[in-house]
């Protein structure tokens, strides 16, 4: 299996992929009683903001007079996000709110936004989750219920599109992978692709096993998004620095070499913390760092996938 690129090398790929006139500048705001710094890079036809908890995916309205946000951010963050999202756009509201899946680092904007009358899309499930309060196991205690404002007002199936500033819109469901609500949301025109929950860069996509995500269908979701990109498409994470479609075939490489070793020492009987002993990812490290948790959690998702109650 090919080594992955290491985080300068993603960064330096990214900057190949956006062209020359990339840029990338730190915006200071006030969040909560707290300073931190969003960070914008210019896609040329849109902006990631970087700082609130998520990649923040932006562009501006025409007609709709307000701009699209796909995610949110960390409660937190939200007023230094919106801050630097209408700041960067001059315009001053957002008209529509995506949600790519129901945790808080993506949903943290959902009550500011609707209550000034954003329209907020996000998967049925996601609404399902945000109108309940919700355990995970990526995070203690507990998650909402969000209020009315901040639920979904829209909400998508298994594949579908939508239009925004004249823009077609395609986005699809990725069941069992990150979450059990994820959507990846593909722009045709700007050849760019917001991936969602599975796919991280710099870290590793902690499956949420308490509500269905296992390996394999972290693994399918890979599948589908590979056949969505082409190898200089540009890939918006989750988290961590911008990659290219070749890049995200690399991790499908990657991804499905763990599930085939993963599986054997499932059958050969071993347990979670003899599978993390193992160091089936030590060589990927200095990419995505510690991925103990990880593999505890993808080997986890196995056992409850294939073997018997």
């Amino acid at each position: 299996m090919n080594k992955l690129i290491t985080r300068r090398k993603f960064l330096t790929t990214s900057s190949c992929a956006l062209g020359a006139a990339a840029l990338e500048e730190s915006l200071f705001q006030d969040a909560a009683a707290q300073t931190i710094e969003i960070t914008r890079i210019d896609l040329n036809h849109a902006w990631v903001f970087q700082g609130a908890g998520c990649n923040v995916f932006a562009i501006p309205g025409i007609n709709e007079n307000g701009v699209l946000m796909i995610d949110g951010g960390l409660t937190a963050h939200s007023d230094a996000l919106i801050g630097a999202v209408l700041n960067t756009f001059g315009q001053d509201r957002v008209h529509t709110l995506v949600n790519t899946h129901w945790h808080p680092e993506q949903t943290g904007s959902n009550e500011r936004l609707g209550a000034e009358g954003a329209n907020i899309i996000a998967h049925e499930k996601t609404r399902m989750f945000l109108e309940n309060s919700v355990m995970s196991s990526l995070f203690d205690g507990r998650y909402g219920p969000l209020a009315d404002a901040g639920l979904p007002t829209m909400t998508l199936g298994s594949s579908g599109s939508f239009k925004f500033a004249g823009q077609e819109i395609l986005y699809g469901y990725l069941p069992a992978a990150h979450s059990e609500s994820d959507i990846f949301l593909y722009f045709p025109i700007l050849d760019t692709l917001i991936t969602g929950g599975p796919v991280t860069t710099g870290e590793w996509p902690v499956l949420d096993i308490r509500h269905g995500a296992w390996i394999g269908g972290l693994l399918r979701a890979y599948e589908t998004l590979g056949q969505v990109v082409s190898a200089d498409t540009t890939v918006i994470p989750a988290h961590g620095p911008i990659i290219s479609g070749t890049d995200l075939l690399r991790m499908r490489a990657m991804y499905t070499n763990f599930h085939l070793d993963l599986a054997e020492q499932l059958n050969l009987g071993m347990g979670p913390k003899d599978t993390v002993k193992m160091a089936l990812l030590d060589q990927y490290v200095d990419d995505f760092g510690d991925p103990s948790l990880f593999i505890d959690h993808a080997h986890r998702s196995l056992q409850r996938a294939y073997v018997p109650d």
